[in-house]
């Protein structure tokens, strides 16, 4: 058995994004379930609706809190457009394939998207969009 520190410690921007992720997807989740099971709208209508405010909030959020960081706003905006516009691209496409096509149930494809895209956003944001001169900006407090 190792003696010492054997347990793996998660980068508290990793927990941060978490708690982030885990608010804006669940409410989101349950705004989807909703208005594709009670409204009866399409799922892909509904994440289309929805998708650009909860860009907003997590950005914000992420920019913030999660990553801290302090570069250029106007930078970390555009490449965050970006990473959340091919993310909404495959999104969709799942929809499509899985859902429309394939007849998956669409609660368990959006479900399995979300988890999914907010592994890539994670490493996107990281490492991209809120990455200045390849090292990642985390201002955090010594414990």
């Amino acid at each position: 058995m190792l003696k010492g520190k054997s347990k793996m410690k998660l980068p508290k921007e990793l927990i941060r994004y978490g708690i982030v992720g885990t608010t804006t997807n669940v409410s989101g989740y349950l705004i989807f379930v909703f208005f594709t099971t009670v409204l009866n709208l399409s799922p892909v209508l509904t994440v289309s609706i929805f998708y650009p405010f909860f860009l907003i909030l997590a950005f914000y959020f992420n920019k913030n809190w999660s990553f801290r960081h302090k570069g250029d706003i106007s930078k970390s905006v555009v490449k965050y457009l970006i990473a959340y516009l091919g993310c909404y691209i495959l999104n969709v496409g799942a929809l499509k394939l899985f859902y429309e096509y394939l007849g998956y149930s669409h609660l368990i494809v959006q479900a399995v998207a979300i988890c999914v895209l907010a592994l890539i956003l994670f490493m996107t944001q990281k490492y991209w969009v809120f990455n200045m001169q390849g090292l990642s900006i985390s201002r955090e407090q010594p414990s």
